[in-house]
């Protein structure tokens, strides 16, 4: 009787127990998978940030480029037509632009095509499929971005629109036309590194929503992509973009989920599982809650904690006097190629913690994206506010790279509440305009807003972002330390064109950090020679010299080159050399075409009664003869 009674309850057990198996089996197969797409997360998402980044920093140049046309339009439309020189030149300094054409509502357009591109008629597309992105362009008075525009070419356009108004006497608005630019899709694909991801066995989905869509629409592809995959969202010209990323393959480690699944069914280790699992669940939930509205990497708030934040205080405390500040790292791009992304990322850690430490723990501190953080505060003493700016600005912030001490600067600019804005937002738009004007003064400062200035100012009266424009000059651009092997401290992307190379990471393979191995070797040792004999010179005190020589690109193209050099002391890294460089070929072929133009942009030649002379800056010095 007995042992029935004890069978019965062993039977009675055992479907329960099965079951708490497979379900513990189940849940520890779920919880392994999402930990991996954890993972995944952490690793990928730098990489899809990095690339809305690069996309967002072309459409921003071509934003002021077309602000400026768009001004001078406004001044005077009949000049500007009758001499419309500057979109001429701009094509010349980016040749990713295949067309830029004026489009008055009422007279005769101004055309510049490409002379490998097709003629294109946009007055025909602006009532087809460029209406509804010339409405919004028109109605809401800013730049708009078509993504894909089907011109009948081997390649797809880019189409970027930016409506013009006039204003009379009395401040009365009228619509004048639009500035289109059309731009070849695939080289911006390039230069925002999202063409290389292949490369780096990503797959991927570029994503855009216009203004007048629910909906994104897919720009462009590779592979498979899931919901779930890492991703990363930006505003671009004031439409949603996004892009998710997924590893090519299969990463999932199936051995481990198969021994998960045997191991479920042990009594055993159900009970561990159990109690692991509760400990983990407290974490992840903990994580979740904390991770929602913060930066993972420096752990302050990301833009949307921040202005939930910031509102919650401005609505507990309406009308308490307040600061709003911009600070970025001053030359971080460089920092990055010096050290490497690593050390970028302690040195934005360091900046965290002094502000913390300078402005008090208090402050809300929120990271735009990259260097770019956003600092609110209230106060009551200006004066004490001032000599802690004075002292973040002022002061180099130091870490400790391995054995190395890495030292940077800082800049910030400052907006105050509410006397100059009743809306976190605003302030933060005069706070950023403050901070350009810092670093058009020469960086490690800050810059209060000055009321005076509309915020319908061009963000141009402040200067560019110095990132950009070493980027978008035409020409190579490059730092060196001033030895014997010349090594290579920073290069812009008109550097990696010119010497072949497809992308920065290339280019320092292909050059190994050292410029002389890119030199013609029958020219290097000539190059030096004459080099350190024009930096020798009495009459040189600013320690000028100007060469021509031949490089050797990585596809194997011998090119001859123009350079500007100067020789400076830098205090973290001693004597450098900042060289600018040029393909000759191009600059002959511009001077033919138009020497004023040519001249402007650093030229050697100049009419004088009719004969070429050697320009100002270059008489009395003595380049090396070009080496054939």
């Amino acid at each position: 009787m007995m042992m029935c009674r004890i069978r019965w309850i062993v039977k009675s057990l055992s479907l329960p127990v099965m079951i708490a198996g497979l379900l513990l089996t189940f849940g520890l197969d779920c919880f392994l998978y999402i930990s991996h797409q954890q993972k995944e997360g952490e690793i990928f998402t730098p990489y899809a940030i990095h690339r809305l980044e690069g996309i967002d920093g072309m459409v921003k140049w071509w934003d002021v480029v077309t602000k400026i046309m768009a001004s001078k339009l406004e001044a005077d439309p009949a000049d500007y037509m009758a001499h419309p020189q500057e979109p001429a030149m701009v094509m010349a300094m980016n040749p990713m632009i295949r067309s830029i054409q004026i489009l008055p509502e009422q007279g005769e357009p101004v055309v510049f095509t490409a002379e490998d591109t097709r003629k294109m008629d946009f007055p025909r597309f602006l009532e087809g499929s460029l209406k509804k992105a010339a409405d919004t362009a028109r109605m809401e008075h800013r730049l708009v971005l078509m993504d894909f525009l089907d011109l009948g070419l081997p390649y797809k356009m880019m189409a970027f629109l930016r409506p013009v108004y006039r204003h009379d006497e009395n401040g009365n608005e009228s619509f004048w036309g639009y500035i289109i630019l059309a731009v070849e899709q695939r080289q911006v694909m390039s230069t925002a590194n999202i063409s290389n991801l292949g490369k780096q066995q990503l797959d991927f989905s570029l994503y855009h929503r216009y203004g007048w869509e629910d909906t994104p629409h897919l720009v462009k592809e590779r592979g498979m992509t899931e919901q779930g995959n890492p991703h990363a969202e930006r505003i671009i010209a004031g439409d949603l973009w996004s892009i998710v990323l997924r590893p090519q393959g299969s990463s999932i480690n199936w051995l481990l989920l198969f021994f998960a699944t045997i191991s479920g069914f042990s009594l055993t280790t159900l009970i561990a599982f159990l109690l692991r699992k509760n400990g983990t669940l407290k974490k992840v939930n903990v994580d979740l809650k904390r991770s929602g509205g913060r930066d993972p990497l420096t752990g302050v708030f990301n833009r949307k904690g921040g202005d939930e934040a910031v509102a919650d205080y401005m609505k507990a405390h309406a009308g308490q006097k307040a600061l709003v500040l911009a600070l970025d790292i001053d030359n971080f791009k460089l920092v990055n190629d010096v050290y490497g992304h690593s050390v970028g990322d302690e040195a934005l850690k360091t900046l965290v913690r002094d502000m913390r430490e300078t402005f008090g723990k208090e402050s809300i501190i929120t990271r735009n994206g990259g260097d770019e953080f956003i600092l609110f505060r209230p106060y009551e003493d200006f004066s004490a506010v001032t000599r802690a700016m004075d002292d973040f600005t002022q002061t180099p912030h130091t870490f400790m790279a391995g054995k190395r001490e890495v030292k940077f600067y800082a800049s910030l600019g400052c907006a105050v509440y509410p006397e100059q804005g009743d809306s976190y937002g605003n302030l933060c738009i005069r706070a950023d305009y403050a901070l350009y004007g810092a670093k058009l003064n020469g960086k490690a400062g800050w810059r209060q807003f000055d009321s005076s200035v509309s915020v319908t100012d061009k963000r141009s009266q402040f200067g560019f972002n110095l990132t950009d424009v070493a980027d978008h000059l035409p020409g190579g651009i490059l730092v060196l330390k001033a030895t014997k092997k010349g090594e290579i401290l920073f290069a812009n992307h008109g550097m990696v064109s010119l010497l072949e190379c497809d992308d920065y990471e290339d280019f320092i393979k292909y050059t190994g950090c050292s410029i002389c191995r890119s030199i013609h070797p029958d020219d290097l040792e000539p190059m030096k020679k004459e080099f350190r004999r024009q930096l020798a010179a009495k009459y040189n005190k600013e320690h000028i010299d100007f060469l021509t020589y031949r490089m050797v690109t990585k596809k194997g193209h011998i090119i001859q080159v123009e350079s500007t050099a100067r020789k400076s002391r830098n205090p973290f890294y001693g004597d450098l050399y900042y060289v600018y460089l040029y393909n000759r070929k191009d600059r002959l072929k511009l001077t033919e075409k138009n020497r004023e133009r040519a001249y402007w942009w650093g030229g050697a030649c100049e009419l004088v009664n009719g004969a070429p002379e050697r320009a100002p800056f270059l008489r009395g010095r003595n380049p090396i003869r070009p080496m054939k």
